[in-house]
């Protein structure tokens, strides 16, 4: 063994123990944050429990929330078929209801989007095109977010407060912004003010502006895909904010906050949940979500935003079954999606062909 393999050697568990450490700190935090929100809204959640829920709203909320959440599959589904057209759609939701269970139920994991990227990968997908997908599948999971809070903004302006008012700007602002990143990476800007990145090895921002550059070369002659990704994206977060609806109708019957506002807070208290605190966000979201909706008269935006946690734990317990019945196949892409995750840290994303793709299914 070498010097350096010897000086090296034991860093591994080094690294392990400190992003456990780090995890553990997070999953704490997470659950202060919610021990915070729930001891501010004890006496709500009291009167919440002293009387009967209509479940009905409850089996409503799940259908729906089950709904869209596949409706992001089916997204993702579009996306990938345009780099390989032999792709399942029966491939997509297993790998869709694995990929929920590691970002929302397994806390520290590698991601679920890197697990499906190692699939991707295994079924000889280039490495850069799969991450690709993923990467541009997230951005129009959030612009969907945004147009629709936009869109909902163009109908309340004259009948908001202006502290909505302002909230409203920055949704517009945020849709602008979306979009203006969608035409710098089709039209390859990053690429033309910033070549020398391009040629520079084992850089992040090589690395970075490399899966631009192929986002762009693989997707600006399928903007149809792009477009209906984004329609898809919309509808979905449509039918997240209504299920939200559901869970305050149901938790506050005399509730005198409309749809219509749902639609303009729901959209930015969801978008908290890209907060990388496990779970989802938990205790995050919550605290945002009764801040945002108490502009608009909700009885109680955290406990609506509780209901609708148990519309994704759910879903979750779905995926978990799927995760299990897959566990052998899982732990294979498990590892590949760490070697592709230690790549993009490292800004030396390799982008070679699998000797041998063993698909899931």
């Amino acid at each position: 063994m070498s010097t350096s393999d010897a000086t090296t050697a034991p860093e591994k568990p080094r690294k392990s123990l400190v992003g456990t450490l780090v995890n553990l700190g997070l999953i704490a935090l997470a659950f202060a944050l919610l021990a915070v929100v729930i001891y501010q809204n004890r006496e709500k959640l009291r009167d919440v429990f002293s009387r009967k829920l209509d479940l009905r709203l409850l089996v409503a909320g799940i259908a729906i929330f089950h709904c869209s959440v596949m409706l992001t599959f089916v997204r993702w589904y579009a996306l990938v078929r345009v780099i390989e057209p032999r792709f399942t759609l029966r491939s997509t939701f297993l790998l869709g209801f694995i990929g929920y269970v590691f970002n929302l139920v397994i806390p520290g994991a590698v991601g679920g989007d890197l697990i499906k990227a190692a699939y991707l990968v295994r079924m000889h997908i280039r490495k850069t095109q799969a991450v690709a997908s993923m990467v541009i599948d997230r951005i129009l999971g959030l612009m969907g977010l945004f147009l629709l809070a936009s869109i909902a903004g163009v109908f309340a302006w004259s009948m908001t407060t202006p502290a909505v008012q302002r909230l409203i700007l920055a949704a517009w602002i945020a849709t602008g912004a979306g979009f203006a990143l969608l035409a710098a990476v089709f039209g390859q800007v990053f690429s033309r003010f910033m070549p020398a990145s391009m040629k520079s090895e084992h850089s992040k921002l090589g690395t970075i502006t490399t899966e631009l550059n192929t986002m762009s070369s693989t997707y600006r002659s399928r903007l149809d895909v792009v477009l209906l990704a984004l329609g898809l994206s919309v509808v979905g977060h449509t039918l997240n904010v209504f299920a939200l609806y559901l869970m305050g109708r149901m938790l506050f019957p005399d509730m005198s906050t409309t749809l219509g506002q749902h639609y303009l807070m729901g959209p930015l208290t969801l978008f908290t949940m890209a907060v990388p605190l496990p779970f989802g966000a938990l205790g995050f979201t919550e605290g945002a979500a009764d801040q945002l909706f108490n502009l608009v008269g909700h009885p109680s935006g955290a406990l609506a935003m509780m209901g609708f946690r148990i519309l994704m734990y759910s879903l979750g317990l779905t995926g978990a079954v799927v995760y299990l019945l897959n566990l052998k196949e899982v732990r294979g892409l498990t590892t590949a999606a760490h070697e592709i995750e230690h790549e993009l840290i490292d800004g030396d994303l390799v982008d070679e062909e699998p000797a041998g793709a063993s698909p899931l299914v």
